[in-house]
């Protein structure tokens, strides 16, 4: 994984952020931490990817990471929560009541993941959403349309809102290479059904948190 002055978590930092995860009696594994519950791989005999389930708790956040091979298909059947995407950090962030050894920090840090994003994260993005769209879509004319939805210099992010209420809309595809992760902004419990479409594998996830990544979770006025 690349390493920057940021708060890039470590391997070790992440095992702390939750217990570890608990092989299941009939297949799959759950863990549980102050963020939800999450039951992973629970239907272990599908050959391409894991099918999982998080619980996720009234006003919990979970962002933000991403992955060099997977793609995630998100959909929330109860509750709701709001999913952000992104393919670099809030690079217009507001300085106000940061010192400058911070600012120098922080810039470094998203100086190292504006260079990751140009020479390798931003083409796995692309090439999955090329791919996807070919499956389902013959229309070539996609390609050009879409070159520059996740541009290359410029910090982008995208906010969905998942809930019961739209999940007849199908689930929202996120693509390898943009970070990602989900806000509960409601006071109940949300249930959010993904599949990832390769099998669970620790050392094919980047996190950072959401202090570098500098995207405010909250509403903001129009």
């Amino acid at each position: 994984m690349a390493k920057w002055c940021g708060k890039i978590f470590t391997r070790d930092r992440r095992d702390k952020m939750s217990r570890e995860a608990i092989d299941m009696e009939h297949g799959g594994r759950f863990h549980i931490d102050d963020r939800g519950t999450r039951y992973c791989s629970i239907f272990p005999e599908i050959a391409k990817g894991d099918i999982n389930v998080t619980v996720v708790e009234p006003g919990c956040t979970a962002l933000w990471h991403r992955h060099r091979l997977q793609s995630d298909y998100q959909f929330v059947v109860k509750g709701a929560l709001k999913i952000g995407m992104c393919n670099l950090p809030n690079t217009k962030y507001s300085a106000v009541d940061m010192n400058d050894e911070e600012v120098f920090r922080l810039d470094n840090a998203m100086d190292l993941m504006v260079g990751d994003w140009k020479t390798k994260y931003r083409s796995l993005t692309m090439d999955a959403l090329i791919s996807r769209h070919d499956k389902f879509d013959s229309d070539k004319d996609w390609v050009l349309e879409y070159e520059d939805l996740w541009p290359v210099d410029q910090a982008k992010v995208e906010w969905h809102y998942l809930s019961e209420r739209n999940a007849n809309e199908g689930p929202l595809y996120i693509p390898p290479g943009l970070w990602h992760g989900c806000h509960n902004y409601t006071n109940e419990q949300a249930i959010l059904v993904y599949h990832i479409t390769n099998k669970w594998d620790g050392n094919d996830e980047d996190r950072c948190d959401v202090d570098t990544m500098k995207w405010s979770v909250e509403r903001e006025a129009k």
